[in-house]
């Protein structure tokens, strides 16, 4: 009975990581998306009507809050003319968004 319990119990676990995963995945796509915009000179306004489709039943606490935290965590960054600079800075912002999540620092469920 203890083998079947810790089997279930480990397969809740990694099935709630496996849906972490996607979520941080997720994330990191919309923070991409998001400095991407802010690389082009968008402004903050259009930067938000820009994601119509943004998840408001997704899984996150407060998607509207958090997607705010993204725009205005993008606005901290330079606007690079460069190509490759802008690329780097997308990368690199993903990239943060991505391991934070992973890290736990966002607070990501109700």
């Amino acid at each position: 009975m203890k083998i079947v319990l810790t089997a279930l119990l480990l397969t809740l676990a990694s099935a709630t990581t496996a849906s972490h995963a996607r979520t941080c995945i997720y994330l990191a796509s919309v923070a991409e998306q998001v400095i991407e915009l802010r690389q082009n000179s968008v402004r903050t306004k259009d930067i938000r009507h820009s994601f119509p489709d943004y998840p408001h039943s997704f899984k996150i606490y407060k998607p509207d809050v958090l997607l705010l935290l993204i725009i205005n965590d993008a606005f901290q960054v330079q606007v690079y003319e460069v190509p490759t600079e802008k690329l780097r800075a997308v990368y690199n912002f993903g990239n943060k968004w991505f391991e934070d999540c992973l890290a736990k620092k966002l607070k990501l469920n109700k």
